[in-house]
């Protein structure tokens, strides 16, 4: 049965705001900074890396198809959370919104509001980690500020970037794989004991293709939202995954394997992305470049956060938050769940906090927030490819492709996910915080609610 929970919001936002909300929130953070952490687990085997980016466009691209059924059916507030209620009940679908606003969201806001800091202090030549959380600061209340107070103008700023963000990775990929030699780093094969051995790659690519699923929390404010978002969910993620590869390629063209190597020897910290720029424009074109990467990773946190700000309010509507009345108000004014936004900040800030412990405490150097959600996170997604196949059998849906093949293909996607997840550092550490977190939602939502 459809969810009938009715949002007090304007609808407001189209099809270009939902694709680039997709695009704008997978691509602009983690194909800058985990390609580098690509050559260092491949030892610079392109071609190895080149497979990582398409197991993990499994998920994402047949994960948007299957999603995009959900998508067909409901177009009401919670976007996920209404999925994981059609196909689970209403305790799943609690837990789904509840792990995403604990864990899932904050951890990755704060994480690329890190990033933000990091390219920034490079892009002014500010050496001094100070800086860096200065930065990091800045880039939280700035972006939260625009989604709170002004949510048409953080749309526009969406569409924007996104439109930014693709000139680098256009630019190095023309340059490398049209005017490039390809030979002089595709010099390695690929075996399947070698892609077992190097399996944790796929996580680092998995966080470069995380947040597709973020676009559905605005599912109420999106226009005709079963065919918009529907779309968005189709198209995007083979867009983001043709865009990966080409500036993958294209990029280790440019730097060459020298440069490579010094990244997996560590003795270069430099940016892949900004060597290329030198190399192609000087150190002044660079900086232009730099600036367009900067404003990508903005746009990355900007759609985090335009989806992240709506979760405690869904989950107040459906009254399963202690305070859901106050949480559940809207701001006239702007349009905004004014106290449902200020959750989010201070969870935010948390889980700053928790990053910052990570390093300065030696003991908690390996740990690494922007991995910590992925296993969790995938298992969620697994759970409502098999609600598809659910209304396939009911003969709910007839299509073979949309109500079988693509959610069979997506579970696989998911798997291999997953099992990189397990061959991680600290993969038991990840997974007892996601389940205790988790488990502590039981304990949190009102009884008279489940």
């Amino acid at each position: 049965m459809e969810n009938k929970i009715i949002s007090e919001q304007e609808v407001k936002f189209g099809l270009p705001t939902a694709i680039a909300m997709i695009v704008g929130i997978v691509i602009g953070s983690g194909i800058f900074f985990k390609a580098d952490s690509l050559y260092v687990i491949t030892n610079g085997n392109i071609l190895l890396g080149c497979m990582f980016w398409l197991l993990g466009a499994l998920g994402i691209i047949f994960g948007g198809l299957t999603i995009a059924e959900w998508a067909k059916r409901l177009d009401t507030v919670g976007g996920l959370i209404s999925y994981s209620e059609m196909a689970f009940g209403k305790t799943f679908g609690f837990l789904a919104g509840w792990f995403q606003t604990i864990i899932y969201l904050p951890a990755l806001c704060a994480i690329i509001a890190f990033v933000c800091g990091l390219y920034i202090t490079q892009l002014f030549g500010l050496n001094d980690i100070k800086w860096i959380w200065i930065f990091t600061i800045f880039s939280v209340i700035f972006i939260f500020s625009l989604n709170v107070f002004a949510t048409k103008l953080a749309a526009l700023f969406q569409t924007t970037t996104v439109i930014i963000k693709l000139i680098p990775l256009i630019i190095f990929a023309i340059v490398g794989i049209i005017f490039g030699n390809p030979s002089t780093v595709f010099i390695e094969g690929v075996s399947l004991p070698l892609l077992f051995a190097t399996s944790s790659g796929i996580v680092a690519v998995a966080f470069s293709y995380d947040g597709w699923l973020v676009a559905p929390s605005i599912t109420h404010e999106i226009k005709n939202a079963k065919r918009n978002l529907s779309l968005a969910l189709t198209l995007a993620p083979l867009f983001i995954m043709v865009i990966y590869i080409a500036y993958y390629v294209g990029v280790s063209i440019v730097v060459g394997p020298e440069f490579i190597q010094s990244v997996i020897d560590g003795t270069s910290t430099m940016p892949t992305v900004y060597k290329a720029a030198q190399i192609l424009f000087g150190s002044n074109g660079a900086k232009l470049i730099l600036i367009a990467v900067v404003l990508s990773i903005f746009g990355v946190l900007n759609g985090l956060v335009l989806g992240y700000t709506r979760m405690p309010y869904a989950l107040a509507l459906r009254k399963e938050l202690p305070f859901s009345e106050t949480i559940a108000k809207v701001d006239k004014r702007f349009d905004m769940p004014l106290y449902s936004s200020m959750i989010t900040i201070i969870i935010t800030l948390i889980w700053l906090v928790i990053h910052y412990l990570s390093t300065v405490i030696l003991s908690l150097s390996t740990l690494d927030i922007s991995s910590l959600p992925i296993i969790m996170t995938y298992f969620f997604y697994i759970l409502l490819y098999v609600g598809i196949i659910k209304l396939f059998i009911s003969k709910q849906i007839k299509n073979i492709l949309t109500g079988l093949v693509f959610p069979l293909l997506a579970i696989t996607g998911a798997l291999i996910v997953i099992y990189g997840g397990f061959t991680m550092p600290n993969f038991e550490i990840y997974l007892l915080v996601s389940f205790i977190s988790v488990g502590a939602g039981l304990l949190i939502i009102p009884k008279k609610s489940v």
